[in-house]
């Protein structure tokens, strides 16, 4: 194995190679598969699933040619005059066809007779006469001739029948539904939800709600971890809080196998109070402790017992998000079958500047301020790497990158920024 992945609890600052963040989440990908089984469910329940098979169209999209817009339907590329021979609205009938002095009056949707050439805007119409614009036997001029085939959807220019609309793996949002929808699709084969267990560990650790001892807090990570797991489509499973106990957290560890995944934060660092290293170890399972390239967030365990993969995190708060949008949510992405990319950054600049040494990416919590002449974010700092604070985190707007290559950052520097909003800790 290789050096930086050790197989035993060892100090956070031992000295071990600091393994980069993609190295790292391709490790704990390594050989994750989608979890089995798939159900069927309508589409109002299909938000955040993820496809188990690809969807073709049952039926050209649109399936005959539209009108794109309220106008007439001319037989001719011509500025006319035309013969009206009818109306026709969306979901109604008329002439079913034009001839090349002809035109039809067609509303948005409304479905376009054979002959037309093209539809003219009801702006392009300068004359008409008649008992009404659309009347049958009056006619219509317009002030120049449209484009051959302007503002016809045709049928079948979104999707032939049988055409692939969606691929497995998909993870779908309100645009895929209403695809669907738009192809007569009203269920869909989804894999079954990925169930996650979620524990905190320290002895410090109460749970919110309950009186706090004299060097007692109350745990945030769980609350927060359980509601971005929720947010991305998993069903969870409260295992609580515990003390820094290697037996009761490996029973507690055991008895969560069965699940598709176990997350915990608090207890990874390596000293003689971390013990979720060991309990993976006492309950039956093997992993790995890895120092990884990161600020906050460096020490990371993670490994299987079970059916169940397993990731611990550190319980700083801010490191645990950060853990959890870096790592978790890529698991949880791959055992749900959807694609395993990371965070999407955008590129940012900051506002302000601040003593940094490279070796390791930098996140802290950032709001945005305004942009810059290149239509760049600008962020501003809203506390220190690796603090604990909550506050500022509540505040931001999202989280800064720094890369690991990247010395003193100082102000108008290209940086990266994480919108919370783009990274699932509100909804999926």
């Amino acid at each position: 194995m290789d050096a930086a992945v050790q197989t035993r609890a060892v100090g956070c600052d031992d000295g071990a190679r600091l393994v980069p963040v993609e190295a790292a989440r391709a490790r704990l990908l390594d050989g994750v598969r989608p979890v089995a089984g798939v159900e069927r469910v309508p589409l109002a329940a299909a938000l955040g699933r993820a496809l188990a098979v690809d969807i073709a169209a049952p039926l050209p999209l649109p399936p005959f040619d539209r009108s794109a817009a309220d106008g007439y339907g001319v037989g001719a590329v011509s500025a006319g005059p035309f013969r009206l021979v009818g109306r026709i609205v969306a979901g109604g009938a008329g002439p079913a066809r034009v001839g090349a002095g002809e035109a039809v009056r067609l509303l948005t949707g409304a479905p376009v007779p054979e002959g037309v050439a093209a539809v003219a805007m009801s702006e392009a119409c300068v004359a008409a006469s008649g008992a009404g614009d659309d009347a049958a036997g009056g006619a219509v001029r317009l002030a120049a001739a449209p484009r051959p085939g302007e503002n016809i959807r045709r049928r079948g220019e979104d999707a032939e029948a049988g055409e692939a609309l969606l691929h497995a793996g998909t993870a779908l949002d309100a645009r895929h539904l209403a695809l669907l929808a738009s192809a007569g699709v009203a269920a869909v084969p989804v894999r079954r939800r990925v169930r996650v267990a979620v524990l905190s560990a320290g002895d410090e650790l109460c749970p919110p709600g309950e009186p706090l001892g004299p060097a007692g807090i109350h745990d945030s990570n769980r609350p927060m971890l359980l509601a971005l797991l929720a947010g991305a489509g998993a069903d969870t499973v409260d295992l609580g809080v515990f003390p820094d106990d290697r037996a009761a957290i490996a029973a507690a560890l055991r008895g969560a196998a069965g699940c598709d995944a176990i997350l915990a934060s608090g207890g990874v660092a390596g000293s003689e109070a971390d013990h979720l290293f060991g309990a993976l170890r006492e309950a039956g399972g093997e992993g790995a402790w890895m120092p990884i390239a990161l600020k906050p967030g460096k020490p990371l365990v993670f490994g299987r017992l079970g059916a169940a993969r397993c990731l611990f995190l550190p319980g700083n708060p801010v490191a645990a998000l950060v853990g959890a949008l870096l790592f978790a949510r890529p698991l949880l992405a791959a055992l749900a079958g959807a694609p395993t990319v990371g965070p999407r950054w955008l590129p940012a600049v900051s506002e302000d500047g601040w003593d940094r040494s490279p070796g390791r990416e930098e996140f802290a919590p950032a709001r945005v301020t305004g942009t810059d002449a290149a239509h760049r974010l600008v962020v501003r700092r809203l506390a220190r790497a690796g603090s604990a604070r909550l506050v500022p985190l509540a505040a931001a707007d999202g989280l800064l990158r720094v890369t690991a290559d990247s010395g003193p950052v100082a102000p108008g520097d290209g940086l990266s920024l994480l919108p919370f909003a783009m990274a699932g800790t509100s909804g999926g």
